[in-house]
């Protein structure tokens, strides 16, 4: 494997630049600590710890994920720590295509961003997603907020928003240098998988500048019945920033790049031979006498190569075919706080550009197809939002927003024979479309006691089609991760989803104790779905993307905790959601069934221990338009233990799926690879028994 830049290089460059800036100082003066990016009432909630209260106007729901060494240890990539997020959940196609489904909702209805950067997959089937550009190692925090998120965090996604956000530029305190880093490497037996981690610094009162890398790579995984074939990666990130204090505020200019190659992807009709992708941007975050300020602008650029016979053995009577793909994103957020009184206004803009582009090819002949050429979706949004204390025990949150979506895309120039027809019929029609978006959301928060809080959130938000809903003109195995097996077409008939929530949050806490509940409803109006047509392919219909008229989503999530003393403690989180389609008396696809876990954890001086049992339930209640598969219910026992020492180092160790259950989990896709230990057909197994290693030095 090639290593396009080493982690020396980079860290010296970054340090080299940075600390000659900082000598041609003359004694800064020091300058107030800046803001975060994120809006300030974002609660640092974590899981696993006792939870904040107070009236700061969040959602009571939203909830900080465990990104602790012992969380990274034990997963290969950034969407796997929201596992015991109450109401999330992961669809999964490969080892590292995992995409965030919150209370039901998958994909393009989540608004996922890393370091406030939205990144559309480069991949008709989404075998990278968001989190796919960011490495466990560099996450510094993940928010999660299931169902009903603020205006002020963006819109066209009722599914609910996540936030990830690597380790905030740093600032010394004095007149000296402060220098900083850390080293890490991880072992994990279930694939035989390895990588490393490293991050370095430094920083005056006024510049700081940090570069961080990750490299991991891994085989096919193992459980009870042998090897999962196509389950291999290998996969680099890096990341630098440099910031600069500016007036009452931080300037920072942040880049980095990600380089992926064979990737397996069982699920899905081809794997991802090559991910290369690089971003840059700048960031102002003020704090002034009358309010705050946020604002960025970024680009980030994908190159993407999948095709079916490089990783896996190419299906009896199937052609040797490959697919290239781009897409590029820019945009820009700005947002103001104005805090009067018992009152905070914010208003905010933003602008979001996609330029996408995917063709197939023929190896053998070289002939070559055109998916989508000069395809566009911007979306221009703004908001309003006033948040209001009006006593110690009552707090109110109401916010509008518009989106506006322009999409286009140009006509097919390159097609197969057999569909030179179907492609002159998509050049023909008008490919324009303009539709506008609007959100409303209100929140109401009590706290009738030092011991309660409560709180009720009513939403209506909207969703524009995608570009692959929309203009895919031929039917193709391209479903935006859908992952059935199934042929899909566009519609340029699309209208926007309208999503109708509630949900409702009781929060009950002490001083060693803490229990949090919402039950959640949905009905999204013309919520779109694949439709069988009447056209068939492998024997089976065409699904095309069509507007339901309904389509309702219900359920409970919520997660508990009880320390019986300092050193040791209980809790638990568990998730339910059923997803219908009452026009059709049919089910959605793929939702997670009724999950949840429980775990005892310990600590004493700089010992750690913990114990978890994952329970989750059969999943009977199928989607019947595409023969979903039903998936019996199973039980995980993990184990895991660490210990940090006083001079820097942690090592964490455990174990997973200590009983080596043979299970599937219902997210986990259908195997579409031959020559496997799984069948064709079969949903793909999770992973038996392994163990794995971490350790991590900080400086």
């Amino acid at each position: 494997m090639k290593t396009l830049v080493s982690f020396p290089t980079l860290l010296t460059v970054s340090l080299t630049v940075t600390v000659n800036a900082m000598l041609a100082q003359v004694s800064p003066p020091p300058v107030p600590s800046p803001t975060l990016v994120q809006p300030r009432w974002l609660p640092d909630v974590f899981i696993t710890a006792p939870w904040e209260t107070g009236l700061a106007g969040p959602p009571l729901a939203a909830t900080r994920a465990d990104t602790s060494l012992a969380a990274q240890a034990r997963v290969q990539d950034s969407v796997a720590l929201l596992r015991n997020v109450p109401g999330a959940a992961v669809v999964r196609n490969g080892p590292l295509t995992g995409l965030v489904q919150l209370r039901g909702l998958s994909g393009d209805r989540v608004d996922t961003r890393v370091n406030g950067m939205s990144r559309t997959p480069a991949c008709p089937n989404h075998m990278d997603p968001p989190l796919h550009y960011a490495a466990p190692s560099s996450v510094d925090r993940l928010v999660v907020i299931a169902g009903i998120s603020p205006v002020s965090l963006g819109g066209d996604s009722p599914g609910g928003t996540v936030l990830v956000d690597s380790p905030a530029a740093r600032f010394a305190s004095g007149t000296n240098l402060l220098w900083f880093g850390d080293l890490g490497s991880h072992y994990q037996g279930g694939n035989d998988g390895y990588g490393f981690n490293g991050a370095g610094g430094v920083a005056s009162q006024r510049f700081s500048g940090a570069y961080q890398g990750a490299w991991e790579t891994g085989n096919d995984y193992s459980f009870p019945g042998g090897r999962v074939r196509d389950t291999g990666f290998e996969t680099q990130q890096h990341d630098w920033l440099s910031a600069a204090r500016v007036g009452q505020g931080v300037l920072s200019v942040a880049g980095g790049l990600t380089r992926t190659h064979d990737a397996g992807t069982p699920a899905l009709p081809m794997d991802m031979i090559r991910d290369n992708a690089w971003h840059v941007g700048t960031d102002y975050d003020g704090t002034f006498d009358w309010g705050t300020v946020e604002s960025g602008l970024y680009y980030h650029t994908i190159d993407h190569l999948m095709d079916n016979y490089s990783l896996r053995p190419l299906a009896a009577g199937a052609v040797r075919m490959q697919s290239p793909a781009t897409s590029d994103d820019w945009g820009w957020l700005g947002g103001v706080t104005l805090p009067r009184g018992q009152n905070t206004f914010r208003v905010g803009t933003g602008f979001h550009r996609n330029d996408f582009a995917a063709w197939q090819q023929n190896v053998t002949t070289g002939k070559a197809q055109t998916t989508l050429t000069q395809a566009t979706r911007n979306r221009i949004g703004t908001y309003a939002e006033w948040q209001s204390d009006w006593s110690s025990a009552w707090s109110t949150l109401l916010g509008v927003r518009n989106d506006t979506v322009l999409s286009d895309a140009g006509d097919v120039t390159q097609w197969f024979a057999p569909n030179a027809a179907e492609a002159r019929a998509f050049n023909a029609q008008s490919h324009q479309q303009t539709d506008p978006d609007f959100d409303l959301v209100g929140t109401v928060q009590f706290a009738p006691a030092r011991w309660s809080t409560f709180e009720l959130a009513l939403a209506r938000k909207q969703r524009a089609p995608s570009l692959i809903e929309r203009y895919l003109w031929t039917p193709l195995s391209a479903s935006a991760g859908q992952a059935d097996g199934r042929t899909y077409l566009g519609n340029l008939g699309l209208v926007p989803e309208t999503s109708y929530q509630v949900a409702g949050t009781a929060d009950f806490h002490g001083d060693q104790w803490q229990m949090k509940v919402t039950p959640f409803y949905n009905s999204v109006q013309d919520y779109m779905q694949g439709l069988p047509i009447s056209r068939m392919v492998a024997g089976q219909p065409v699904l095309q993307w069509q507007n339901l008229p309904r389509a309702e989503l219900y359920g409970v999530d919520g997660s508990a905790r009880y320390a019986f003393t300092k050193h040791f403690g209980l809790s638990g989180s568990f998730s339910y959601v059923r997803g219908r389609d009452p026009e059709n008396d049919d089910n959605l696809y793929r939702i997670a069934p009724l999950r949840g876990t429980v775990g005892a954890d310990f600590a004493l001086g700089g010992w750690t221990a913990a114990a978890e049992v994952v329970l989750v339930a059969a999943q009977n209640q199928v989607a019947a338009y595409n023969n979903e598969q039903p998936t019996p219910g199973y039980t995980l026992l993990n184990l895991r233990a660490g210990y940090a020492f006083r001079w820097g180092l942690s090592v964490e160790a455990g174990v997973e799926n200590l009983t080596n259950e043979l299970y599937a989990d219902h997210l986990g896709g259908i195997n579409r690879v031959s020559g496997s230990d799984v069948a064709v057909n079969q949903h793909l197994p999770g992973a038996g028994r392994f163990g794995y290693f971490a350790a991590r030095i900080k400086f």
